[in-house]
């Protein structure tokens, strides 16, 4: 059995709906395998900050097929820049997909860019993208996107 194995057997809610994997430092190979497991299928939260899974952990993510039922994503403070934001903000895989905490990660003007163009951020009611890297220009995409208009929590004060 597998370290992944383990934590989704001891950190999975009963009834399959939270998985919450704060503080394992799981990495990005970790999360890659994260994304393959089949247990994620029920999966309706995904609690991952300190993982260190970076862009390509969540890029892992954004294309699995098992997260479905996921409506509520935390992966703050794991390094994730622009390429790992655009893949989530463009993942056809999370139609369900409506929270998304993102404080504390490296984000940039492409990332925030891909959030305010993406058709998916129409069904977002909470976006948090506090404390990233992103100017001026992304803070303007974001604040005067058409697509996060409806967002009740938009979190995306810079300092």
């Amino acid at each position: 059995m597998s370290k992944i194995d383990v934590f989704v057997k001891e950190n999975l809610l009963e009834d399959g709906t939270i998985l919450n994997l704060r503080d394992k430092y799981i990495g990005i190979r970790g999360c890659m395998e994260l994304a393959t497991k089949e247990a994620l299928t029920n999966v309706k939260q995904l609690i991952l900050p300190g993982n260190q899974i970076a862009d390509e952990g969540l890029e892992a993510l954004a294309d699995s097929p098992y997260l479905q039922n996921l409506e509520l994503l935390n992966i703050n403070h794991n390094d994730i820049g622009d390429d790992g934001t655009i893949a989530l903000a463009n993942s056809e895989n999370l139609p369900k997909l409506n929270s998304i905490s993102m404080f504390g990660n490296v984000v940039g003007d492409r990332g925030a860019q891909a959030f305010a163009d993406s058709p998916h951020s129409k069904r977002y009611s909470k976006l948090d993208l506090y404390k990233n890297q992103y100017t001026i220009i992304g803070y303007k995409a974001l604040t005067e996107s058409e697509n996060l208009k409806n967002c009740e929590e938009l979190e995306v004060y810079r300092d």
